[in-house]
């Protein structure tokens, strides 16, 4: 696992993301759609990927993010 895909809890600690929805957090922060992508299938537990990789492109391509 890569250090720098670590979620940061609001206390503060770092740890490994264990939901899909830490995972998308952590993620989404990656600034290429290629780092994502290598990212979801290297990283993420098989069993959450689809829903991650779902989830991910909601919240990178909703209409907010144009916005600036």
């Amino acid at each position: 696992m890569s250090p720098d895909l670590l979620y940061t809890t609001p206390d503060g600690r770092q740890i490994t993301p264990t939901s899909a929805r830490q995972w998308v957090t952590v993620i989404s922060k990656l600034p290429t759609k290629a780092e994502r992508s290598a990212a979801i299938d290297n990283h993420v537990p098989e069993h959450l990927r689809a829903l991650v990789r779902t989830m991910g492109r909601n919240a990178w391509e909703h209409p907010a993010r144009s916005k600036q």
